[in-house]
């Protein structure tokens, strides 16, 4: 508990050295060897040509939204026009503005994102190195500790995944609920639930992980210190003091408005990923749970890649599962657990073994595939990102470690200086992906290039997928592009896809934006309205001719309302009962019109016999009538079809004729003027 921490109160580094040069030295040498390194001091941006500029397009997005140049804040203007998309990934909302910031001082996107990027390292290491003195550690402690849990090879394993940089109200959480243990009061209760909620809206992935390493923390309290039910409960004895009453309801609200935030944020995604049918598989959850190997791979570091990659041969989804801490930090640690006379290194040690146990994975066996079947969990996926909180009670046994030691012999202290070293020279020699910015922007102006001039302003972008290419690469790069120029586009990429807009690089460009187009209508999900904007849009397939029927079968309602039908003949059979009926059609626009049966949503003519005096009904529509003679309508084409009827049987009857975008729309509905003529009674 925090009072148990005061016993190592005071400057462990002696009185020599200022209590602000251990942090500040570590923070200089971790903030250049790492980040700045990553980026090339700004040169470059961190992660590969995927997730790292997808990350920074949604910021992008929230830049525009506040700036006015975005209208919807859900709708990110890819995968057209699918809704929310926003929500196939996380928003960034809570770290969004530092970005916005950045773009608003004058820097570019590329240049903003890697400021943003360094914010949330530097973040990490000031509060965390707060939180640790706060805590009770000396100003040398708790600097090591800070560095250990900003710049540990498991952080820096995750750079291409820049939404987990922003880490530290996790810290600060474990501040707030050591601060409950100690006192019972529930302010610090209402303070935490903001944190967790805060901590959500920077990534859902953290928000997550902070409550199973709270949750973590409170059963090993409880079972250690005996930290329980009673006690978190206390303060409500004292309800009849006013003091303390006005404290509960203050702490009730607060933590009421955090769960109200937290709901606010987690309803698009429920919603959306009910309305899409997201849903990640077990088998795909298990194969992320960290094994026992997971905790000695380190693939990209300079010290330890030999000895990694003789290591957990076949892994799944290696590259998510490095997960090795380092042997300064895991020296320090050890020490820390075993020298340290503070009752918080059991708890510390306990809650780190507990997730241990509870995402461990030997043999195809987990803990956390209970966790996994609760609801809103399966959409975490990758679960050996868990070192990234694990990291925090590791950092705690760190700073222990240091205090202990330093209060011993100089051998002691010189195996602080030895560990410690280590932990930099681990950190700054793991080895990253960054891209070159100017590379990206020359692809995405390669494009910008391509474009008609001037752009319509009905525009929607489609880039097509080639063969042996990265697919995220292309749909990235127009992405980027659509952006730039206001314009949606077909293309996208996120942590999710909506059926019908997955890579098909084996169709020609024209058949692969006919596709999503296709899986737009197909999806229920896209309103009249905007399936009409859609269709009444100008396809823009960059690089390649306009798109025609024959290639993309989706017509335009507008121009296939202007069918022109016209009944011809209507006579009676010789030798049966019934009619043979001649009907002439004309394609009166400059766009042909797509009549072949084998490709979706063809134009295809329908009949129905009218008796006198009633009215057309939607449900006799079920004969269907084939415009033969070629795949097209071609531009003032005219083509005749004959077909038979029956007999009404009556006189005054007439048989009315119209059109339908088989599998989309009856064109009457949208204006289609019908044919009809009187059969029956004295008709010849």
């Amino acid at each position: 508990m925090i009072g148990s921490l005061s016993t190592s109160a005071g400057s462990a580094t002696g009185d020599r050295v200022p209590n602000w040069l251990p942090p500040l030295a570590l923070f200089v040498i971790g903030m250049w060897l790492v980040p700045l390194a990553q980026t090339c001091q700004l040169a470059c941006v961190p992660g590969d040509l995927g997730d790292a500029r997808f990350n920074g397009i949604v910021l992008e997005h929230f830049y525009r939204w506040l700036t006015g140049q975005e209208t919807s804040l859900f709708n990110l203007p890819f995968y057209h026009p699918m809704p929310g998309t926003l929500t196939f990934s996380d928003n960034h909302w809570g770290t969004a503005w530092i970005y916005s910031i950045y773009r608003a001082l004058g820097w570019d996107r590329y240049g903003a994102f890697s400021l943003w990027y360094l914010t949330g390292f530097a973040a990490n290491f000031v509060v965390s190195h707060v939180v640790f003195r706060k805590m009770g550690f000396s100003s040398l402690a708790s600097a090591v500790a800070a560095f250990a849990f900003t710049f540990a090879m498991p952080v820096l394993a995750r750079h291409g995944h820049a939404q987990l940089t922003y880490r530290f109200l996790i810290p600060v959480g474990l501040l707030l609920w050591q601060r409950f243990a100690a006192d019972g009061g529930w302010r610090w209760l209402a303070g935490l639930a903001l944190a967790v909620a805060g901590q959500f809206y920077i990534s859902i992935y953290l928000g997550y992980f902070m409550l199973l390493l709270l949750a973590a923390w409170a059963i090993a309290q409880w079972h250690l210190e005996g930290v329980g039910p009673r006690a978190w409960f206390a303060q409500w004895r004292r309800w009849r003091q006013p003091d303390d009453r006005r404290e509960l309801v203050a702490s009730v609200v607060a933590i009421a408005l955090a769960g109200i935030a937290l709901m606010l944020l987690m309803y698009p995604y429920l919603h959306y990923s009910e309305l899409y049918a997201f849903q990640r598989s077990l088998d795909e959850i298990m194969s992320m749970t960290p094994r026992l190997r997971s905790y000695l791979l380190a693939d990209e570091s300079g010290l330890w890649e030999p000895l990694s990659s003789r290591i957990g041969a076949g892994m799944p989804a290696r590259e998510e599962q490095q997960m090795f801490f380092g042997v300064g930090i895991v020296g320090l640690a050890v020490l820390g657990r075993l020298f340290s006379p503070l009752a918080m290194r059991r708890v510390a040690s306990r809650s780190f073994v507990l997730l241990f146990i509870l995402t461990i994975t030997i043999g195809g066996i987990s803990l956390y595939s209970l966790v996994a079947n609760l609801p809103g969990a399966d959409s975490v996926r990758a679960v050996a990102r868990i070192g990234l909180v694990m990291i925090l009670p590791l950092s705690i046994l760190v700073a222990m470690g240091v205090d202990a030691l330093h209060q011993r012999s100089s051998a002691a202290r010189w195996a602080i200086v030895v560990l410690a070293g280590l932990m930099v020279v681990e950190s700054a020699t793991l080895r990253i992906t960054n891209y070159d910015p100017a590379y990206s922007q020359a692809r995405v102006d390669q494009l910008r290039a391509a474009l008609p001039d001037p752009l319509p302003e009905d525009a929607v972008l489609f880039n097509q997928i080639h063969p042996g290419v990265p697919f995220h690469i292309p749909e990235l790069d127009t992405v980027i592009l659509a952006q730039e120029v206001g314009r949606p586009t077909l293309n996208g990429y996120s942590g999710n896809t909506p059926s019908g807009y997955g890579p098909r690089s084996f169709e020609i460009p024209c058949a692969q934006a006919q596709a999503r187009m296709r899986g737009a209508l197909d999806s229920g999900l896209v309103s009249a309205e905007t399936v009409k904007a859609l269709e009444e849009s100008t396809l823009v397939v960059i690089g390649s001719p306009p798109c025609g029927p024959m290639s993309a079968p989706i017509m335009r309602i507008s121009d296939a309302v202007r069918l022109s039908l016209d009944i011809a003949s209507v006579e009676k059979l010789p030798n049966e009962p019934g009619y043979r009926v001649r009907v002439v059609a004309l394609n009166p626009t400059e766009a042909p019109m797509n009549v072949d049966v084998d490709l979706p949503y063809p134009v295809r003519l329908s009949w129905q016999i009218v008796n006198a005096g009633d009215a057309v009904t939607q449900s006799a529509w079920t004969p269907r009538v084939d415009l033969s003679g070629g795949p097209n309508l071609a531009p003032g084409e005219v083509r005749e079809m004959v077909f038979t009827v029956p007999d009404p049987g009556q006189a005054g009857a007439r048989v009315v004729v119209s059109a339908v975008l088989e599998g989309r729309v009856w064109l009457h509905e949208h204006g289609l003027a019908m044919a009809e003529s009187a059969i029956g009674g004295g008709q010849p």
